[in-house]
This record gives C-alpha cells, structure tokens and sequence, in this order.
C-alpha cells in the first residue's frame, strides 16, 4: 500500500524519474512501448498503479481475498522483475544484484498467501466437524 502511495507522489512531482526504467527492460519492444506509451501516459498510469497497489495490499489484509490479492501483486511484481527498476550495470551478474533480485525476493514472501485462504477454510471445517462431534450447536 505504501508503494501506491509512493507512486501517487512521485507520479505528481517527479515523473520524468519514471524514463530509467525503459533502459533495464529485458525485452527492447518493452523499452519502446514504455518510451513511446507509458511516458507520455505517465501521470495517469501512476494513479492506476496507485490504485492498484493500494486494492492489492488492502485485499492481502482481507481474508476473503487475499489469494487474489496475491496474485495481483504477483503479477505486478514479475512484470518489474522484467522491466527492471532502472539501475545501470556492466554485466548480466550486476544486473540481476541491482534490477531484479529484490522483486524475487518479494515474490517468494508473497507464495504462503496463496494457501492462507484454504488453510483458514480448512481450520474452521475443522472446528465446525469437532463441535458437531461433541454434540456443541454453537457457530
């Protein structure tokens, strides 16, 4: 959530910051739709992003929809995993120190939300068996 914030801010005062990530795209056709679509875009796709980011977080937080939150961050994080975030680099190994290791990193945290969902649903399957068992009405 605090990176949609981020994002609604820098967005506002710094867009131009946003150029550098088109030099660390893995794929060139991704550097020239971001020089040639999301830069000129780019004061409302940061208010997208916010948004985005900030449904993402308050959906993990909810525990209906946290799965789907988590893959909507997923995704979001693959795709700057992609693009990089904009650092130069020499080589291939200094690349992947500056540009793409922390956003595996934050993939890998985010992977056990995407069983929370089924493990709350089984816990309380669980503990609606065991009172059913001993006779407790209560729910």
């Amino acid at each position: 959530m605090t990176g949609g914030i981020v994002h609604f801010i820098l967005g506002r005062l710094q867009p131009k910051g946003y150029a550098v990530f088109a030099d660390t795209a893995l794929l060139p056709w991704l550097s020239q739709l971001w020089a040639s679509f999301v830069m000129p875009n780019i004061g409302l796709l940061t208010v997208v992003l916010g948004i985005y980011q900030i449904t993402c977080g308050i959906g993990i937080i909810w525990k209906r929809t946290v799965v789907v939150a988590t893959w909507g961050m997923i995704v979001f994080l693959v795709f700057i995993t992609i693009v990089g975030y904009g650092f130069p680099s020499a080589s291939l190994g200094e690349d992947l120190l500056k540009n793409r290791w922390i956003t595996a990193l934050m993939v890998a945290l985010l992977v056990p939300l995407l069983t929370a969902k089924r493990r709350t649903f089984e816990s309380g399957m669980r503990s609606q068996r065991k009172h059913r068992e001993l006779g407790d009405t209560r729910d």
